[in-house]
C-alpha cells in the first residue's frame, strides 16, 4: 500500500468560523454552515467552494460538504487549507476520524484542534484519492438523486390534494353546485368520530439494535414519510410489544414540542411509538381512507389549527382530544376511490425511494472505513 504516514496538521488545516448571530443574517442564498447542518441563509460568502465544515462547538464529529459557496459559522471548523489534497477525499476522511473523541470542554463539548493536529493518518496519492471519491460518490449521488426525486413526489402529492380538496377543481367540478361552502355530495366530518386515539411508550431511545423501532416526533417533523434507516431502538423491559405495534395505514401526530406534525406508517416493519406521539387509527376506512385523512392533516388548514390552538409555557402541547377537535370535508366515495388510485403510486414510490436511499447508504458506510484506511486496494 503505498500510502503516507503523516500528521493531520500536514493533512489539512482548520480554522475557526465567522460570528454572525440571527439578527445580523440578511435573507439570501449562501448557506450558514453550523456544527452539524445549515442554520440559515445570509446574502455574503466568506468561503468559496468546494469546502468542508465540521462542528467546533456544541455538536462533534458531523462533519459537512459544501459545493457551493458558504459561510462557515463561529461554532464550526472549516478547510483554509486542503495542502493538495481532494477537498471531497478530505471530506470522506474526516468522517472516518470520530472527531467527538477530540472533546476539550468541560461542559460544552469543544474539538480539541491542538491534540487533533498531532494525530497520525494515512494518506493517498492524489490519483488514488480521486479514484476513492469517485466510488463513495457513486453511492452519495444516487441518494441525492433519490432525494430530489421524493421532493418533487412531496410537492406533487400535497399540490394534488390542495388543488381537489381545498379548490375543489376535482374532475368534474364544473357541474358540481358549492352548497353552504361545500360541494353537492360533500360532508363534514369531525375528526374524534372518525379515528380512536392511542398515547405511545415511555421508553428512552436506543442506538444498540436490539428491540422492535422507536418511532419519535424528531423521526416525523421535518418529512412527509418515515425513513426508517434513521430510526432508533425501543429497550423491550417493560414494553408491551402489541400493544404499541405500529401496522401500515396507522396515522401518528405529535402532541409536544412540535404539535401536529403528522406521519402515516406505509409497510411493515416491526416497530413501537412513543410517548409524545398520538396514534389515530381510522375507523372505517372504507369510509374515510387513511391516505386521504393523512394528506388532510398533513394540510395547511389542519397544521394552522394545531398551531393556533396548542400551549406551554416553554414548549407547545397539545392532547388527544384537541389533536382531534378538528372538522374536515369528506368527498363522496368515488371521488376518493380516483384520488386513492391517484395518490397511491406516488407515496409507494417515495417509500421505494426511501427504502434505496437506505441501502445505498449502508453500502457506502461499509465500504468508507476500508477504502479510507487502505484495506481495499483499487
Amino acid at each position: 500500500m503505498n500510502w503516507t504516514q503523516k500528521q493531520f496538521k500536514d493533512f489539512v488545516t482548520l480554522q475557526r468560523g465567522f460570528d454572525l448571530p440571527k439578527s445580523r443574517m440578511v435573507d439570501g442564498v449562501v448557506p450558514v454552515l453550523g456544527s452539524n447542518r445549515v442554520i440559515g441563509y445570509h446574502n455574503e460568502v466568506k468561503v468559496e467552494a468546494p469546502g468542508v465544515v465540521t462542528g467546533r462547538s456544541g455538536t462533534l464529529g458531523l462533519v459537512q460538504y459544501s459545493e457551493q459557496p458558504f459561510w462557515p459559522h463561529n461554532t464550526a471548523l472549516w478547510v483554509k487549507d486542503f495542502k493538495g489534497n481532494n477537498p471531497k477525499f478530505v471530506y470522506y476522511k474526516l468522517k472516518t476520524l470520530h472527531l467527538e473523541r477530540f472533546n476539550g470542554g468541560a461542559s460544552v463539548p469543544t474539538l480539541n484542534r491542538n491534540v487533533l493536529d498531532t494525530l497520525p493518518i494515512s494518506v493517498p496519492k492524489q490519483a488514488e484519492q480521486f479514484r476513492i471519491v469517485s466510488i463513495l460518490s457513486a453511492y452519495d449521488d444516487l441518494i441525492e438523486n433519490n432525494r430530489r426525486r421524493i421532493a418533487l413526489l412531496e410537492k406533487a402529492s400535497r399540490l394534488l390534494y390542495r388543488e381537489w380538496f381545498v379548490h375543489f377543481r376535482f374532475p368534474g367540478h364544473e357541474h358540481v353546485n358549492i352548497t353552504d361552502g361545500l360541494p353537492e355530495g360533500w360532508e363534514s366530518q369531525y375528526l374524534r368520530d372518525v379515528v380512536t386515539t392511542q398515547y405511545g411508550h415511555t421508553a428512552s431511545a436506543s442506538d444498540i439494535e436490539v428491540g422492535p423501532k422507536f418511532v419519535r416526533g424528531t423521526d416525523i417533523n421535518k418529512r412527509s414519510f418515515i425513513d426508517w434507516q434513521t430510526v432508533p431502538y425501543c429497550p423491550e423491559q417493560s414494553l408491551d410489544f402489541n400493544k404499541y405495534a405500529l401496522v401500515p395505514s396507522d396515522i401518528l401526530v405529535i402532541r409536544m414540542a412540535d404539535p401536529g406534525k403528522v406521519a402515516i406508517v406505509e409497510k411493515s416493519i416491526q416497530a413501537v411509538f412513543a410517548s409524545y406521539l398520538v396514534r389515530l387509527k381510522v375507523r372505517n376506512p372504507d369510509k374515510v381512507p387513511p391516505i386521504f385523512l393523512f394528506m388532510t392533516l398533513m394540510d395547511k388548514r389542519y397544521q394552522g389549527f394545531i398551531g393556533a390552538s396548542s400551549g406551554g409555557s416553554t414548549r407547545k402541547s397539545a392532547s388527544a382530544k384537541l389533536l382531534t377537535d378538528f372538522y374536515f370535508a369528506l368527498p363522496p366515495k368515488a371521488l376518493l376511490k380516483l384520488y386513492i388510485e391517484q395518490i397511491t403510486p406516488m407515496r409507494e414510490m417515495i417509500t421505494r425511494l426511501v427504502d434505496q436511499c437506505a441501502s445505498a447508504a449502508r453500502a457506502r458506510d461499509l465500504l468508507l472505513p476500508r477504502l479510507m484506511n487502505g484495506a481495499i486496494i483499487i
